[in-house]
Parts: structure tokens; sequence; C-alpha cells
């Protein structure tokens, strides 16, 4: 009777020790589905670039691409990332300098001047009798520094009588309108300032040694501080021109990006058409800041952007960036090489292929049939994706044993598609609509030029004057100006006129 006994003893040790494995399994089991969905989100990290998401390409970092990460057809999801150099440190320290503050040396006037222009006293300003006759009591003069050929500048000399009148009163020629100090620079010298700190983004300090070592002319910093100021106040109606003009036009597109100013965080806002840019930097990246622009509160046409659901708030109809949606497409290929995906990024392209050959034939419009077949297929391909993705995602809440869990980039993504398949295919409605955003992202991308080559914008105030001046400049230069002479023009702007018509 004892034998059964112990091998029962021994059966049950058994099913204890078995027991406790299958414990153990499970919880190992659970762990290593919650490690491999955070390697997996990890990876998904790393993997991500300029060329499956919306990074801009600056974080790509220097490293040259291997011939495999160019290649999309042979990505797979555990692709190493290409560049895994450490980012660099800056070495820079604080200056202690007030920000924004730039050193002056006061212009004096040359004993002898290569122009002279001479302003006669015709007139009492008093009793208005003629003082053709009357003898010069003295000569007031002024001098304007210009540049001229290499290695010289002109300096004009105008002078101005001084004559008494029989009335007793003192008549002073007047000098012509801009000529207003003793001693200036004229208008040339400051909208080749402007150009040179605003267009072609050279940082005050080396814009006072080009002019120093082309023409000769000593222009300080602190100068050149107070020409942007001067274009930033001659152009406030131009810039109320571009707003008024915005307001009306039919399609327009909208973007917005980071940029250092006083040392925080601001956010760069455009909004833009092929004829107009109006741009704006505010802390806000929010409707605040999209408000204060005075555009899209009364803007009734067609706004193209990126999908930022802030834009949703106004009444324009949306249309959202295609550009953006191949990028994010070919991330989800990347790393879950999903078939629907790429079958949704050949929909888009065929669509953008079959519009454009259709506007080449004198068509304003996708013929309706075509039309309404590639919208069916496109919102049941990413409906029927989105449904495979949320399938993989209830396995992987079963294998954690957890409530629910995050939802994947790819489900977001194919989602948003299926939700917004109008927005995303408005272009076919309307050739005049472009099919993505890319306008409004290279008419932004010169704020991210700026910040690398000049530096961040040291004060609030340089951040009002580059976002009127920059404004001003890429309407002149979109309506086939040359930008120095629109630049020359506004700094002798003296009454603020609108210099860019609304019509």
């Amino acid at each position: 009777m004892s034998q059964p006994a112990l091998e029962f003893q021994i059966i049950i040790t058994f099913l204890a020790v078995v027991n406790e494995l299958q414990e153990q399994v499970v919880g190992l089991s659970e762990q290593v589905a919650k490690l491999e969905a955070e390697n997996k989100e990890l990876a998904d990290r790393l993997n991500t670039n300029s060329r499956n998401s919306s990074k801009p390409l600056s974080t790509d970092g220097y490293a040259k691409p291997s011939a495999k990460a160019n290649d999309s057809s042979d990505s797979t999801p555990d692709s190493k990332p290409v560049d895994d150099k450490p980012s660099p440190k800056s070495l820079r320290q604080k200056s202690g300098h007030k920000p924004g503050g730039h050193k002056g040396s006061t212009l004096q006037q040359v004993a002898e001047t290569e122009h002279s222009r001479y302003h006669p006293a015709i007139d009492c300003e008093k009793c208005h009798r003629s003082l053709r006759s009357e003898k010069a009591i003295k000569l007031v003069e002024r001098q304007v520094f210009e540049p001229g050929r290499f290695g010289h500048f002109e300096d004009t000399a105008h002078v101005a009588e001084v004559k008494e009148c029989t009335c007793g009163h003192i008549t002073r020629a007047s000098f012509p309108e801009g000529v207003d100090s003793h001693v200036q620079y004229g208008p040339t010298t400051q909208a080749l300032a402007v150009y040179l700190c605003q267009y072609q983004l050279v940082p005050y300090k080396r814009a006072s040694l080009i002019f120093m070592d082309i023409f000769g002319l000593k222009v300080s910093p602190g100068s050149i501080c107070t020409f942007q100021e001067n274009a930033y106040d001659q152009l406030a109606s131009t810039e109320q021109a571009i707003i008024d003009a915005l307001k009306g036009v039919p399609i327009a597109g909208a973007d917005e990006t980071g940029m250092r100013v006083a040392g925080s965080l601001w956010w760069m806002h455009v909004l833009r058409t092929e004829k107009w840019t109006l741009y704006h930097l505010d802390p806000s990246k929010g409707h605040s800041a999209i408000e204060s622009m005075g555009v899209l509160l009364v803007f009734a046409g067609i706004l193209v952007h990126d999908h930022y659901k802030v834009y949703f708030r106004y009444a324009a109809a949306h249309v959202l960036c295609n550009a953006h949606h191949l990028r994010e497409l070919q991330g989800v290929v990347d790393r879950d090489c999903n078939y629907l995906a790429a079958r949704l990024q050949r929909l888009l392209r065929l669509a953008c292929h079959l519009s454009n050959g259709f506007r080449k034939i004198g068509m304003t419009a996708m013929p309706e049939v075509i039309r309404q077949r590639i919208v069916s297929l496109f919102e049941r391909t990413a409906k029927r994706a989105q449904t495979e993705e949320a399938e993989y995602m209830e396995r992987l809440r079963q294998r954690l044993g957890h409530d629910k869990v995050k939802n994947t980039k790819a489900f977001n993504l194919l989602k948003r598609l299926a939700e917004f398949k109008d927005e995303t295919l408005r272009f076919m409605t309307n050739f005049t609509i472009p099919f993505d955003n890319n306008g409004s992202e290279q008419d932004i991308r010169n704020g991210k030029v700026k910040q690398k080559i000049s530096g961040c914008i040291r004060s609030k105030k340089g951040a009002k004057w580059y976002c009127r001046i920059r404004s001003y400049i890429s309407s002149s230069r979109k309506q086939a100006q040359n930008v120095f002479e629109a630049l020359f023009i506004a700094m002798k702007n003296y009454g603020n006129q609108p210099l860019l018509g609304s019509e």
C-alpha cells in the first residue's frame, strides 16, 4: 500500500513543478511581448527620417546613407539606423551682452565731397516776397553717403541758403525729402544693408565688414540695425496690403516651424499664395498666433496645410498635404512591410499623374467617373488597412494582458486617411488646388536657413522686423520685382504708402 502512496506523492510534486514552470512561462511571455513592443517603438524612432516622416532633413545627420538605406524595397522593420554618431555640443558661452545690442559709431562730415547740390531760398516763408536778390546770411550743409565704385564711396553735400527778408523773417531753403540730418547714410546704403541682412541672411557684423572691404565705407552694426527698423516702419502699410490681399484669394497655403527668439522657442507661421507671402513669429503655435495674423478669421477660400488640427477651427475648405501622406505611408512600409500602405501610395501617385495629364490637355477637373473610382478604391483600401492594424493591436493587447494598448502610428495614419479622404483627394475636383503643401514649406524654409547662418533672432523687436521685411521681399520676388530695387523704393517710402497693391 505504501508504494502507490509514494508514486502519488511524486506525481503531485511533478505537477506542482510543472504548474510553477507554466506560471513562469506565462510571466516571461508577457515580459517578452512587452519588451518586443518597446523594442519596436524604439526601432521605429531610430529608423524614422526625412524620407518616411515629417522630420526635417537637418535631423538626418551628416553621415552619408548607405545604398540599402536609399532602397525602400530592401527596408525591414529590424534595419538599424544609418547614423549613430553622437550629436556635437556647442562650446559657445554667454557673452553677457544685451540681446540685440550692436555697437555704433558716429558718422562724420568730410571736408571735400564728390558731389554738391545747391538749394536756393526763393521766397519768404512768411510774407512770400521774392528773396532772389537777397544775399545769403548763412549756408547750411548736410552730407549723404552712398556706396560707389569698388574701394570708394560717394558723398553728396546738400547746401541750403538761409536768407533774411525785409520783414525780418529768416527763411531756409528746403532740403530734399529724406535728407534730415547733419550727416547721414543714403537710401542706397540702407537698402543694401537690409538686402544683405534680410534677404542674403548675412549677420550685422559681417555686413559691416562688406561695406568696409568693398566700398571703404564705415557702417557700424548699430547703424545697420537702425536701417532694419527704418524699413520696418516704412513697410507698415505694405504689410496691411498683403493681409488684405490674402483675405480674398481663392486658395492659400499655411505652415509653421519652430525658431529660436530671445533664447526661447517661438513659432514662425506663414500664409502664402503664388503672389503673396505673410510671415508671423509668435511664442504660441496655436490659434491665438494664427488669428493675430488677421487673415483666417475672415478667409473663405481653400486652405492647404499639413493637418495641423488648429486650422480646422476656421471656416475655410481644407486640403491636406499629400507629400506628407506619402512620406508617412513610406514609414509604415519601412517599419511593417505593409502592402496596403504601399497600395495607398500608388493610388495617390496615380491620382496625381492623372490630374497632371488632364490639366495639360486643358481640363479643369478630373472626369467624375474616374474620380469616384479612385475615391472608392482609396477609402476601401484605407479602411481595410485600418482593420488589419486594429487586429494586430488586439493580438498585442492579449499577449501583454492589458486592458488596452496605445494606438500605433500606422493605425492613426490610416484612420486619418479614411476619415479625411475628401480633404486628401480634393485636388482632383479642381486642378488649381495643389497636390501638396510644398509651396508653404519652401516659403518657410528661409527661417531655418537664417537660423543656421545668422543664429537665433536676439530680440522680440528683431522678430517683428524680420517678418514684415521678409513678407515684403518674398511678395516682391513672386511678382517678378528686383529685390534690391524693391528695398530701395521701400527705404525712400517716407510717407509709408503701400508699395504692393491688393488688386
